[in-house]
C-alpha cells in the first residue's frame, strides 16, 4: 500500500492504495465517482476517459501510481448543477430521451 496524492476536480485528495491498479477503481471505489466507467478494460471504448494535466487519458490502463501529485479532471468535475459542461448537457439530454422511451 502507497498513499497517492492528486489533484481530482480541483480538490486534493489521497489515498492509500496498490499503486499498481487502475485510475479507473480509484476514483470509482475509493473516491466515489461515477463518471468514468468501466467499458472493455482495453483503452479502446473510452467509457473511461478522464484528463489528467489537460491531456485525455484512459483510466482504466493508467496506473494510479502515475496519477500522483497530477491533476484529474472527470465528468463530474466538468462543471456544476448551475453551469453544466456542454458534454455534461449531452449526457442529461440522452439520459432524459431514453427513460421517455426513445433510443
Amino acid at each position: 500500500m502507497a498513499k497517492i496524492s492528486m489533484q481530482v476536480n480541483g480538490q486534493s485528495r489521497a489515498v492509500d492504495t496498490d499503486p499498481d491498479i487502475p485510475l479507473l477503481y480509484v476514483l470509482r471505489s475509493d473516491l466515489g465517482l461515477n463518471g468514468p466507467k468501466f467499458g472493455c478494460g482495453l483503452a479502446q471504448c473510452g467509457a473511461c476517459t478522464v484528463i489528467v494535466d489537460g491531456k485525455t487519458v484512459r483510466s482504466c490502463t493508467m496506473l494510479v501510481s502515475a496519477a500522483r501529485n497530477r491533476s484529474v479532471t472527470t465528468l463530474e468535475g466538468l462543471g456544476s448543477v448551475v453551469h453544466p459542461h456542454p458534454l455534461q448537457k449531452a449526457f442529461i439530454s440522452q439520459s432524459k430521451r431514453r427513460s421517455v422511451g426513445f433510443a
